[in-house]
């Protein structure tokens, strides 16, 4: 399914603690987690089943045992494989568990490169990679004391935290990306622009222009950067959107349809059987009584 995309607003965390742990997951409620980015860094460790991840303009099968690393402001997304369940630990964490004086030569020879805008990781880690037992028991630790929440264990966190991005930048996994990073901002514009306003006829041509670019550019660009065309994330964040109303609202699927943007009802009943696998009745009549997740 492909989703809207979004700068997320949540915070995953705090000075008091810098971390969110989350156990995850897909399909459920919705068959993805979105494309969408966040300031903070996040740890996805694969327990069981396959997925798709899409992380730096490439998509790419994860499997049990696999950790994927995201570097902040990185687009990323999370969908299912047909017949399959996936599940994982994530956490989101501030940088300030990685970072400490900017001025010392840990920092300035070592971490400055993960903070740097073009900065990628070779992603997934998996067995092939050097020093995988090491990369994944760090993993593992860091989530088990995650889940344990308390200051002690955060104090293991922060240990095993260093100790992954040792092996990580000892082993040569970072690089820089491709991507033009001001050609991210300009569609990152345009995905929150979308976002705010998907129940309305949008066309290219206006999109094209609210971040200054010509239309064949921005199409372009769109596709390369999200992985689907314009229209095809427009229609996502409409049946996104029809997905909550018909979890969390009374309101009918000719309701939900009309409310978030399409004019036919025949169409959205296609798109949305497309996208979320059953029709809007069967979808609320398996959710009912659930409150969707918010993003």
């Amino acid at each position: 399914m492909n989703d809207p995309i979004y700068e997320e607003k949540r915070r995953h965390s705090s000075l008091y603690i810098p971390y969110t742990y989350y156990e995850c997951v897909v399909p459920t409620y919705f068959p993805c987690v979105p494309l969408h980015w966040h300031d903070e860094f996040e740890i996805n460790l694969i327990l069981k089943g396959r997925g798709m991840f899409r992380c730096n303009d490439r998509s790419f099968e994860v499997s049990e045992g696999d950790i994927v690393i995201i570097l902040p402001n990185k687009l990323h997304s999370i969908s299912y494989i047909e017949n399959e369940v996936m599940a994982y630990d994530t956490i989101v964490f501030n940088r300030s568990l990685l970072c400490g004086n900017s001025d010392d030569r840990c920092y300035t020879e070592c971490l400055s490169d993960i903070f740097a805008d073009d900065a990628s990781i070779t992603l997934p880690i998996s067995t092939q990679n050097k020093d995988y037992t090491l990369m994944k028991e760090a993993a593992s630790t860091i989530m088990n004391c995650a889940k344990e929440n308390s200051g002690l264990a955060d104090l293991l966190l922060k240990s095993e935290l260093t100790r992954l991005f040792w092996l990580i930048i000892k082993n040569c996994e970072m690089h820089s990306s491709r991507s033009p990073y001001i050609s991210d901002k300009n569609i990152k514009a345009a995905l929150e622009y979308i976002n705010k306003n998907y129940s309305s006829d949008l066309t290219i041509k206006e999109l094209a222009e609210n971040v200054h670019l010509s239309e064949s550019y921005f199409m372009g660009k769109f596709k390369e950067i999200t992985g689907m065309s314009v229209m095809e994330y427009v229609s996502a964040a409409r049946i996104r959107a029809a997905c909550r109303l018909l979890i969390n609202s009374g309101c009918t699927a000719a309701e939900a349809a009309f409310e978030v943007g399409f004019r036919n009802l025949s169409n959205f009943n296609r798109q949305f059987k497309k996208a979320a696998g059953c029709s809007p009745r069967d979808y609320r009549r398996n959710f009912i009584g659930h409150n969707a997740p918010s993003i």
